[in-house]
């Protein structure tokens, strides 16, 4: 399968309904309590895209946890597992949009996006062209459920219910890099700036802010990169998050002014990138 599909499947494997998951398990729905499922010796509660197992003391987030914590197997294989269930098709767009040749065109040549992770987003039904042409980006929960949308300098709904992001991983995330627009999400990712290990999430929060939106708290991350852009208002964002939350990692373009796509451009020009390693006083 094209990585670029099998990506497509994953996400839709990822936010696959556990109570569908937890039926195709074996489990059966407690007749005197609608949120917990029952098996030989699990007893699971699940709360939307949360599950607890009363009996063995363990919880976990998502239908790849789910299938793993069952059936004791490794990631790979709970995607095997999770692909022989029926579950809804991919997030696609199927209309054709004749203004979106002309925005792929300029995200990738103007702005410096990787082709295929523009490809992969609106294959994703992340991104897609509104009539005037300019990006629309589709906002998102943790569990992956649509909340609104991000345009340049607009979000639709309040900040703190969601927001655009995207991971390599269908793990749930462990870090997340909080950057203040879609299009610097989408170029840290174009730079492979996301850490190595698994279950890292790229978020746009829509704007420099100094708090952390309570729907990235339902990942419950152990760390938080804090990737505002190089300005002032992006340097004491950061200190205020690090003064009240320990988890906070400052992640800096390289240059006073700088955004993220600033990088990229300069990056696909072939300019050498520096690096800022200070650190939050």
């Amino acid at each position: 399968m094209h990585p670029l599909r099998t990506r497509v499947v994953a996400e839709t494997l990822r936010t696959s309904s556990l109570e569908d998951v937890a039926r195709a398990l074996g489990y059966r729905r407690d007749p005197d309590d609608a949120a917990r499922w029952r098996r030989p010796g699990s007893v699971v509660s699940i709360n939307r895209f949360m599950f607890y197992d009363h009996l063995r003391g363990k919880g976990g987030a998502g239908a790849i946890d789910l299938v793993i914590h069952v059936l004791g197997c490794s990631p790979a294989d709970a995607l095997d597992v999770l692909a022989t269930l029926p579950h809804p098709p991919p997030l696609t767009h199927g209309r054709q949009n004749a203004r979106w040749p002309a925005l792929r065109q300029d995200l990738v040549g103007r702005c410096g996006l990787a082709g295929a992770l523009v490809d992969l987003a609106r294959a994703l039904g992340l991104i897609e062209a509104d009539r005037h042409g300019r990006p629309v980006f589709l906002r998102r929960n943790a569990a992956g459920e649509a909340v609104g949308i991000e345009t340049a300098g607009l979000m639709t709904e309040p900040a703190d219910t969601g927001g655009f992001w995207m991971s390599w991983d269908p793990e749930w995330p462990v870090s997340v890099i909080l950057a203040a627009s879609a299009l610097d999400a989408l170029s840290i990712l174009s730079l492979h700036l996301v850490p190595a290990q698994h279950g890292c999430a790229v978020v746009s929060t829509g704007a420099v802010s100094a708090t952390i939106p309570p729907w990235i708290e339902t990942w419950n991350p152990r760390r938080l990169f804090c990737a505002w852009q190089a300005t002032p208002d992006g340097d004491d964002a950061a200190r205020r998050l690090f003064a009240r939350d320990t988890r906070i990692i400052r992640m800096r373009p390289g240059l006073d002014g700088e955004s993220w796509n600033d990088m990229l451009i300069r990056e696909r020009a072939g300019e050498p990138l520096e690096t800022d390693d200070r650190s939050i006083p």
